[in-house]
């Protein structure tokens, strides 16, 4: 990577919130920095009322590979404080806000760098793609569909990865208590101000069908909310998609069945979670595995 090897200092920051992610956050860095010089990629890790040791564990992986790792502990968990807190100590821009359970190749971050080295007030993500070989049959089924949908090929889905220049931060402001961040920055930018580079990051699939339903019914109230405030988005639809992907026959109907199925479950886990007022977070202890 000639970007990274040229000794021009730190060329973006990568902000990961964590909250108890001491399983997983050593495997995001070592993916992150294994082809990266020292100083290449400043890391900030925020812990949110993390009880693992996630800060410990993030700094001896960095180490391990001759890079270091600042880091903000906040005695509050949440995920929109720790971006709030994340962003407003940004130094070095564009950053990278990454989930510590994804996985961010260098040469990804590179790319979402260069795509941000503008004055024009940009986001950009990556090409999302889902590891979900251990995950059952059901759950493999619905992201070969979901995967499929032109919305994930072809939009800025986020799901674990969005990166902002400083004048996008700008236009952004203060962050709102939402639960889909992801959607809230989208949707702060008109799509000529979106930018997917073709570069991929690596998101992990729920591995059973009940914490995929889980994972799925927050997505459905986070994208609720934000059509509450925001107003409906446009675009092209799931079920429009759905149908283009099992006309072409890239989707068989065993997998439409099953992507179905899993949608119609989430709607309902969704609509129960409202009645209740549940806001929890709910995360997928499945899909964070020791690494």
């Amino acid at each position: 990577m000639e970007g990274l090897g040229a000794d021009i200092g730190a060329v973006a920051t990568v902000l990961v919130p964590a909250h108890d992610e001491a399983a997983v956050i050593g495997r995001c860095l070592r993916v992150l920095l294994e082809d990266v010089p020292p100083g290449r990629l400043k890391v900030l890790v925020v812990s949110n009322g993390s009880s693992d040791g996630t800060v410990a564990v993030a700094r001896r992986a960095a180490a391990e590979l001759g890079h270091a790792v600042e880091a903000l502990e906040l005695a509050q968990a949440g995920k929109i404080g720790a971006l709030r807190a994340g962003l407003a100590a940004v130094e070095v821009w564009p950053v990278i806000v990454l989930d510590a359970d994804c996985e961010l190749p260098a040469a990804t971050a590179q790319a979402l760098a260069d795509a941000l080295a503008t004055d024009v007030p940009t986001v950009a993500s990556a090409r999302l793609t889902v590891a979900a070989g251990a995950s059952s049959g059901l759950v493999r089924r619905f992201y070969r569909v979901w995967t499929s949908l032109p919305y994930v090929r072809e939009g800025m889905v986020g799901s674990g990865v969005f990166a902002l220049n400083e004048p996008g931060w700008r236009r952004l402001g203060d962050l709102p208590d939402v639960t889909n961040d992801d959607g809230w920055v989208r949707r702060s930018f008109a799509p000529h101000e979106r930018v997917l580079v073709p570069e991929p990051f690596v998101a992990h699939a729920a591995r059973t069908t009940r914490a995929l339903v889980s994972r799925r019914a927050r997505i459905v109230n986070g994208n609720r909310e934000l059509a509450v405030r925001l107003g409906a988005e446009d675009g092209p639809t799931n079920a429009g998609g759905l149908r283009g992907s099992v006309r072409s026959g890239q989707v068989g109907l065993v997998d439409a069945a099953a992507f179905l199925l899993v949608t119609g479950a989430s709607r309902c886990v969704a609509a129960v979670r409202r009645a209740r007022g549940d806001r929890r977070w709910g995360t997928d202890l499945t899909s964070r595995v020791a690494a």
